[in-house]
């Protein structure tokens, strides 16, 4: 799927290990987490037979937002250790990715 959600920071989305995972055995079906993820990244959806939430796009989840894990109820969310997004961002950092995108969003011309 083509999304607006292909780079984070000008590094491809898809070399960025953050996504979330649904323990099918403690999810009970409330869709906490398909209304907690905004509409717009579509990362949720919802198995009707299963009566469970599933993880449709992955890779649209926006880098190190946990909110879903943190609206689920019953702890069947989780997710890969913060560490490699903090890496990323590092690395991102130091190749000044960040202070490019500012300066381009608030005008700044040199």
């Amino acid at each position: 799927m083509t999304s607006s959600f292909e780079y984070w920071h000008g590094k491809p989305r898809s070399d960025i290990d953050w996504q979330p995972y649904i323990d099918t055995k403690k999810c009970t079906g409330c869709g906490m987490c398909v209304v907690t993820c905004s509409e717009k990244r579509n990362v949720f959806g919802y198995d009707l037979k299963e009566k469970k939430a599933v993880i449709l796009y992955p890779e649209n989840c926006m880098v190190g937002c946990n909110n879903c894990q943190v609206g689920c109820l019953w702890d069947a969310i989780t997710f890969p250790d913060i560490k490699s997004v903090k890496d990323v961002s590092k690395d991102i950092q130091e190749n000044k990715v960040f202070k490019e995108e500012l300066e381009k969003k608030i005008g700044i011309r040199r």
